[in-house]
Formats: C-alpha cells, sequence, structure tokens
C-alpha cells in the first residue's frame, strides 16, 4: 500500500476505521487488514503448527468480515471481531483434523488396507506413548486431575468431589496441565489434536 496512504491513516483507531469503512472508504479496511494480518497469521501459526493452514484461517477470517460488514453493527470493534473469528476457525481446523485422524484409523480395520495397517498402528502407539510420557511428567496433583478429567471422562464436578477439592481447583489444575502438555509438544499436530480429542487413547 503506498506509504502517503498509510502515513494519512496511521493515527485513525480500528473503530474510526471501521466507521470510514462502513462510509464506503475501502483504504480504512486496507489499513485493517495491514494492522493485523500477520498478527493472525502468527497465531495461528502457534496454534496449528502449519504455516500454510495459518495464512489460510487468517484469509478466511479477513474474508469473512469484509463480506460480512454490512450486517455488522456501527460500534463493531475490528480487533475483537477478527480474533474471535480466528479462535472459531482454530477450533474448527483442529475438529476437522480429528475427524481425518478418526477417518483414517476407520480404513485401518478396512481388508484393502491390511498392509499400511500395521506401520499406521505402531506409528499412532509411538505418538501415544510419547504424549503418555508427556503426562507422566506433569505435576502430580496435575496429572491425577489431568487423567481423571481426559482418561476416566470425568466431569470437573465429579473430579472435584472425588479429590475433595474445589471444581475451580480443577480447573486450575486442567488449564496448567494443557500449558504444560502444548509447550512440550510444540508444533506436532498430530498430538494436538489427539490431546484436544479429550479421549487420549491410553489404555
Amino acid at each position: 500500500m503506498n506509504f502517503i496512504i498509510i502515513a494519512r491513516y496511521a493515527n485513525y483507531s480500528d473503530p474510526a476505521l471501521f466507521a470510514l469503512w462502513q462510509r464506503g472508504d475501502e483504504k480504512a479496511f486496507n489499513i485493517i487488514y495491514e494492522r493485523h494480518f500477520i498478527r493472525l497469521v502468527n497465531i495461528a501459526y502457534k496454534k496449528t503448527g502449519d504455516t500454510a493452514a495459518a495464512e489460510e484461517l487468517a484469509q478466511d477470517v479477513f474474508l469473512s468480515f469484509y463480506r460480512q460488514m454490512p450486517a455488522l453493527r456501527e460500534d463493531t470493534i475490528p480487533e475483537n471481531y477478527l480474533f474471535v473469528a480466528l479462535k472459531n476457525r482454530i477450533f474448527n481446523y483442529h475438529r476437522q483434523q480429528l475427524l481425518q485422524l478418526r477417518k483414517d484409523q476407520s480404513l485401518w480395520k478396512d481388508p484393502r488396507f491390511q498392509a499400511p495397517e500395521v506401520n499406521l498402528q505402531l506409528e499412532l502407539k509411538e505418538l501415544q506413548t510419547y504424549l503418555k510420557a508427556r503426562i507422566e511428567e506433569l505435576p502430580p496433583q496435575c496429572r491425577t486431575v489431568f487423567l481423571l478429567s481426559r482418561e476416566a471422562q470425568l466431569s470437573n464436578k465429579e473430579v472435584a468431589e472425588k479429590l475433595n477439592i474445589s471444581v475451580n481447583t480443577v480447573e486450575q489444575h486442567m488449564r496448567k496441565a494443557l500449558r504444560i502438555l502444548r509447550a512440550s509438544l510444540g508444533n506436532d499436530v498430530t498430538l494436538l489434536v489427539i490431546l484436544a480429542a479429550g479421549g487420549l487413547y491410553l489404555h
């Protein structure tokens, strides 16, 4: 974008740019895009570990934002809209990854795939073993809460009653466990999808 145009709009807040855009100033939309696109891509990359997917998710958010503009409230804050929309798309991305993983797993039972089945099962088993090892490294109480929630499929209330702690404490342990595990798993999307699925396949 022309530097003069960028400088002209530099002091405008996002809401002010949004108001200009709603009045027909397309350059205002371009400034919003320039301000936030890279940030959205970086966030999406941290959550997916896939550069192409991150850029596609960010582009999709802005495309939706552009199309939805006529229906949006005048007091819409672009930054809030964009980041909430991105959060939803990241969630859908991981859900689709999980569905694909489950689809792949179902294919293993098809006789036509008996040859690659062994390799796929071994690969998944290795991933499960690695994930289980990371879980075992969690602080004791944190690990207990995590396994009761994800492996035993207990609700937060049930975990709290079982361990004689508050629901808030359970939620704190879960947040801590997920934060530690995501940090240790890095950008391994397959492991993150297994982790996000709830069922950890650790039996």
